[in-house]
């Protein structure tokens, strides 16, 4: 995945020019994400679906902030079917490629 797979049009559009308020966001991403990405596979490997619905409901914006665009989709379906208790095969890849994404994500934003 050698292209960036975030934008930070958005992010630098809310900031108003102030790039230290977009690197405060961009570290804030790096600090916590990594985490909840963590807690969100072993929610889903616990089979505790309600705990997933709810960290991918509190991923979700920054991944819209981000504009990461390839997994708008599967962080939707991630908390739709963990809220509604829906253990699925779409769930299981939907999750996997969110954890491939946000990880490339992550190296990425790290070598801004």
């Amino acid at each position: 995945m050698p292209d960036k797979l975030y934008n930070l049009s958005q992010l630098q559009e809310l900031a108003g020019g102030s790039d230290d308020f977009v690197n405060s966001m961009v570290e804030t991403f790096l600090e916590y994400t990594p985490g909840q990405l963590d807690d969100m596979i072993k929610s889903y490997e616990c089979g505790d679906l309600d705990q997933l619905g709810a960290i991918a409901h509190k991923i979700k914006p920054n991944i819209d902030l981000f504009a990461i665009t390839n997994i708008y989709h599967q962080i939707r379906l991630v908390e739709e079917h963990g809220k509604n208790n829906i253990n699925s095969p779409e769930l299981e890849s939907s999750l996997q490629e969110v954890s491939k994404v946000l990880q490339e994500v992550f190296k990425q934003l790290e070598q801004r």
